[in-house]
């Protein structure tokens, strides 16, 4: 009797232990089936990330016209002045009866400035991906204006004749040909010179500051 329920239990003790082994080879499987899973899917998130940050590099490149745009946003950009007191003498002659000559003249000074600057909205752009070069293609820089401080307006000496007074348009006439000069001067500084530079030095730290274009070359023609 004993020895047959000793039996019994035997063949229950295999049993289990027979069960426990098959559960632990299931277990072991799926844990196997489930990394497998898991290492697949972790290597296509990274593809699917690789490719995304790939679309967005491509997406972020700038092209030439995106350029352009940027620039011609500045519209008429003074990138030099010239700064001035000066000095001028204004001669007003009038001649009687074919030949007596009266003249009045003052000699006065005024402050101001001369400006030169480039018109960005006429800034042509040329992108060459192979050779990774920008070509600007850049108006050469003008006047734009010349602008007096009349408050800082003197008078250093003044001679007025009675049969040819001075009036008030002689000060007008003498306000432009004071501007006309201011401008000569300001041309003979070399003042559209050093604007055309300054607004070369604009354009380049304008276009290596967008995104991926450091790797440029960027040239004036």
């Amino acid at each position: 009797m004993m020895e047959s329920i000793r039996k019994n239990l035997n063949k229950i003790y295999i049993g289990v232990a027979a069960a426990a082994i098959l559960i632990a080879i299931v277990l072991c499987v799926d844990y196997g089936i489930s990394r497998k899973a898991e290492k697949s899917e972790s290597t296509q998130t990274a593809t699917t990330i690789a490719e995304k940050e790939k679309k967005d590099k491509v997406y972020i490149s700038v092209s030439s016209e995106t350029i352009r745009e940027g620039l011609a946003n500045m519209g008429i950009l003074m990138t030099q002045e010239y700064y001035f007191t000066q000095v001028e003498r204004y001669t007003k002659e009038k001649t009687f009866l074919k030949f007596i000559t009266s003249s009045s003249e003052f000699m006065y000074s005024y402050d101001g400035a001369v400006m030169a600057g480039v018109d960005f909205e006429k800034i042509r752009i040329v992108k060459d991906e192979d050779q990774k070069k920008i070509t600007v293609s850049m108006p050469k820089s003008e006047i734009i204006a010349v602008t007096i401080d009349k408050d800082t307006f003197k008078i250093y000496s003044e001679k007025e004749s009675l049969w040819n007074p001075l009036k008030l348009e002689d000060y007008n006439i003498s306000l432009v040909e004071f501007e006309n000069t201011a401008k000569e001067k300001a041309l003979a500084s070399g003042i559209l010179e050093r604007s055309d530079e300054q607004a070369r030095n604009l354009v380049r730290e304008f276009i290596v500051s967008l995104p991926n274009t450091a790797e440029y070359k960027v040239e004036f023609n």
